[in-house]
C-alpha cells in the first residue's frame, strides 16, 4: 500500500476553528471513503499541547513548527484575526517552517487569513493569491509584490494554494482531494458534508452562480436563466410555476432538492447577484441598482445584503469596485 500523504496544519493561539475543522473534515472524509489512511493529518504549533482557538475551544498540537520529521507533503497555514497572526509571526519559527516547505517543493497553502503567514515568509511574492475579502486590501498594502485577487474562492499558483474566508477552506481542501484522487472522490466527500456544490477556484466569493448547480436544459435551469435575464420582473411562485410548467409543490421540491432554496430564495439570490455585479461594474446609484435588480427599494436591497453577505451595498462597492466609467479618481 502507498504510504500516506502527510498533511500538517499550522495553528497558533486565537486561530479560527472552522478554518481548521472544515479542511480537516474533508481529508478525514477522504480516508473514510477510501477505506484507508490516504492522508496522515497532523497539527503543528509553537509547542506541543493544547492551543486555544478564537471560539474558546482548544485543539491539541501533536508537533511543533520546528519539527523536521516526519516529512510533510502538504502544509496549510490556518487563518485567524490579524493581531493573533502578527503575534504568532513574532516567533521566527513560523515563517521559517513555511519557507522550508516551499524550498522542499512541497504543496504549501493557506486558509483565509493564513495567507498573511505565507506572505510573511515571502513565498507569495510574484504569485496570484487570495484571502478573506475583508482583509484583501490589507494583504495588498503589506505585501505589494503579491497579486491579490479579492474575489476568488481559492487559487493555485504552482505549488502554492490560497483560499478565501473560512468556509472557502472546504473548497480548497476538496480541490486538493480532486487533484490527488479525482473528482468522483471529491464529490462523494462534498455530498457527505452536505456541501451544496463544489465551488471552482475562479468563482466569486459573492457570486451565487446558480447555473452551476442545475443540470443544463432542465426546467429549473431554464427558469433560473429567465429570472437572470429579467430580475426586475414580478416573479411570484405562481409566475415561476407557470413558466416552469409545473405545480407550485413540484417547483418547491425541485428548488429545495437541487439548490437548497425556496422559490422565493432562488429569486432573491439571483437578484442579489445582479445587484452585486451592478455595484462593481457600473456607476449606478444604489436606488437605481435596487430597482433594476428587482428589489424595488434601497431598504430591501440593504436587508438582503446584510442577511446574505453580512455587509452593506455601499461597503461592498467600496471594497470591490474598480475605478471606471464616471469615476475621476
Amino acid at each position: 500500500m502507498t504510504e500516506p500523504h502527510s498533511l500538517a496544519f499550522l495553528i497558533y493561539p486565537g486561530f479560527q476553528l472552522l478554518d481548521l475543522a472544515g479542511p480537516m473534515s474533508v481529508f478525514a472524509g477522504a480516508n473514510r471513503a477510501l477505506g484507508h489512511n490516504a492522508y496522515e493529518l497532523r497539527v503543528l504549533a509553537e509547542h506541543v499541547g493544547p492551543v486555544h482557538s478564537s471560539a474558546g475551544l482548544s485543539v491539541h498540537a501533536d508537533g511543533s513548527w520546528q519539527d523536521t520529521l516526519p516529512v510533510v507533503h502538504t502544509l496549510l497555514a490556518i487563518g485567524g484575526e490579524l493581531p493573533e497572526i502578527d503575534t504568532a509571526l513574532m516567533s521566527g519559527a513560523l515563517p521559517d517552517r513555511v519557507r522550508r516547505s516551499r524550498d522542499a517543493g512541497m504543496r504549501t497553502g493557506s486558509v483565509c487569513t493564513g495567507s498573511f503567514i505565507l506572505a510573511a515568509a515571502g513565498i507569495l511574492d510574484g504569485h496570484r493569491a487570495t484571502t478573506h475579502w475583508w482583509n484583501s486590501q490589507e494583504l495588498a498594502a503589506r505585501h505589494p509584490a503579491i497579486e491579490v485577487d479579492a474575489d476568488a474562492i481559492h487559487i493555485q499558483s504552482g505549488n502554492i494554494w490560497t483560499s478565501a474566508g473560512v468556509s472557502a477552506g472546504i473548497d480548497l481542501a476538496l480541490a486538493m482531494v480532486e487533484a490527488d484522487h479525482g473528482r468522483a472522490l471529491a464529490l462523494t466527500i462534498a455530498r457527505h458534508l452536505v456541501v451544496p456544490r463544489m465551488r471552482s477556484g475562479g468563482q466569486s466569493q459573492f457570486s451565487t452562480e446558480l447555473d452551476l448547480q442545475t443540470e443544463p436544459g432542465t426546467r429549473l435551469a431554464r427558469l433560473g436563466q429567465a429570472i437572470r435575464q429579467s430580475p426586475a420582473s414580478r416573479w411570484t411562485v405562481e409566475d415561476m410555476s407557470e413558466y416552469a410548467n409545473t405545480s407550485r409543490r413540484t417547483l418547491a421540491r425541485l428548488c429545495r432538492g437541487e439548490l437548497g432554496l425556496s422559490p422565493a430564495g432562488l429569486v432573491e439570490r439571483i437578484r442579489l447577484d445582479a445587484a452585486r455585479r451592478a455595484l462593481v461594474e457600473t456607476d449606478w446609484s444604489i436606488t437605481l441598482i435596487a430597482d433594476r435588480s428587482g428589489f424595488g427599494s434601497c431598504q430591501r436591497l440593504e436587508r438582503a445584503f446584510s442577511r446574505q453577505l453580512g455587509v452593506s451595498p455601499v461597503r461592498f462597492r467600496d471594497r470591490f469596485r474598480t475605478p471606471h466609467l464616471g469615476d475621476t479618481t
